[in-house]
């Protein structure tokens, strides 16, 4: 922590002094943690932000989150640029009605906002709680990543996991999913937006970087996204390592999803073009989008005869192993369902056609490819297509 207070309840954040005064602080006065009261010690190496600590057997709440010397140099950082605004910004405020203590505070005219810094792995339990406690006294939380999180796969991809998933903002339906990054070393701060997931592991959006002194506290809520034309590109790339990547060298859930396509009769150079097509909210799925799109299709759609109806919640039932409940993602002010979007696709191609509010009737029959030349060739079709149709459109 940054700051403790004296036995007589004077807060003192060490950062603010010179390294005699922090000297003579440590020899003559006893520290207190402003949480939970107990002694904690001081922190003022030569490589690291002057800190406080508490003992290694305590169980004070303000220890979660793994504090660090990359943890408590972002922190203050962070903390002097929103200072420096002149707004009405507190480091390390104490909320006894809720007990969580966020990085840093700030009290806007009609909004109260906790910017949390995370830099270190925390149960995703502790995540949804604290969120839960923001929200119940009706402040906004804004988590932002340590940079030593971000893992760049391209210029417009990263890696991803679950861990991060608990992080994405969208302040309303409006807004595009956020991920926010801080490095206190190299004093940038990176916004990655309008998130689409080809795969589990990776993640395909607009990334700004910009450094700290160049930005102001409403730049976090700027608003990015991609051109529908340029996501299809990117996913056309993604069906082309789709189809033609070695399939003797999958394992786990992809080795059970080959295995589940081969006993139904097709392999994946066979299926459809208009399986593992992008939806906004393929966050909330467990599966990557050729997976539980394969078996919409395959189970679902495919044995009904044309003209046969089916509803949305039945899909839902259908693949409710694969789709993380809504409430797994307090930041996303949305209710969006990445089976419903993707029905909407299947609309748009003629295969079904929504009769009735989340009700749909099968129009046309699903086709399959006999080789897998003809399978690439129909991706880039069907992506070429969707690109014409778009141009220029923002995708929202």
């Amino acid at each position: 922590m940054l700051q403790a207070k004296t036995e007589y309840g004077r807060i003192v954040i060490l950062s603010s002094f010179t390294k005699e005064e922090i000297l003579a602080w440590k020899k003559k006065t006893q520290f207190f943690c402003p949480t939970c009261h107990e002694p904690v010690i001081v922190k003022a190496g030569s490589k690291t932000v002057p800190h406080f600590a508490h003992s290694s057997r305590s169980n004070c709440p303000s220890q979660e989150g793994g504090e660090g010397a990359y943890h408590e140099k972002g922190k203050w950082l962070l903390f002097q640029w929103l200072k420096h605004q002149q707004l009405d910004v507190q480091l390390e405020a104490n909320l006894p009605a809720i007990n969580q203590r966020p990085d840093v505070l700030i009290k806007l005219k009609d909004k109260t906002v906790a910017i949390e810094y995370q830099c270190a792995r925390i149960p995703p339990e502790q995540i949804i709680q604290r969120n839960k406690g923001y929200d119940s006294q009706g402040i906004v939380p804004i988590w932002i990543l340590g940079a030593n999180r971000l893992d760049r796969y391209n210029r417009d991809q990263i890696k991803i996991d679950q861990f991060q998933l608990y992080f994405i903002h969208q302040f309303s339906p409006d807004f595009p999913l956020t991920l926010y990054y801080f490095c206190p070393d190299t004093l940038r701060l990176i916004l990655f937006q309008d998130l689409y997931f080809p795969t589990k592991q990776r993640a395909a959006g607009k990334m700004l970087i910009k450094p700290l002194n160049d930005m102001i506290f409403t730049d976090l809520f700027r608003i990015s996204f991609f051109t529908k034309k340029k996501i299809y590109q990117i996913w056309k790339g993604e069906k082309y390592i789709f189809r033609t990547k070695p399939s003797r060298r999958v394992y786990g859930r992809d080795l059970a999803w080959h295995q589940w396509v081969y006993v139904n009769g097709t392999h994946k150079e066979s299926l459809p073009s208009f399986i593992h097509l992008p939806v906004s909210a393929q966050y909330r799925m467990v599966t990557p989008p050729w997976d539980w799109q394969s078996r919409l299709c395959l189970e679902m759609i495919n044995p009904l005869a044309i003209g046969e109806t089916f509803s949305l919640g039945r899909c839902i039932h259908f693949l409710r192993h694969h789709l993380r409940h809504a409430k797994f993602f307090p930041l996303i002010r949305s209710a969006a369902n990445p089976i419903y979007q993707y029905l909407q696709l299947l609309e748009y191609l003629q295969i079904v056609r929504e009769t009735s509010p989340h009700c749909f009737i099968k129009q046309n029959p699903i086709p399959f490819y006999q080789h897998i030349e003809a399978a690439l060739g129909k991706d880039d079709q069907l992506m070429d297509h969707f690109m014409k149709q778009n141009e220029g459109m923002n995708v929202k």
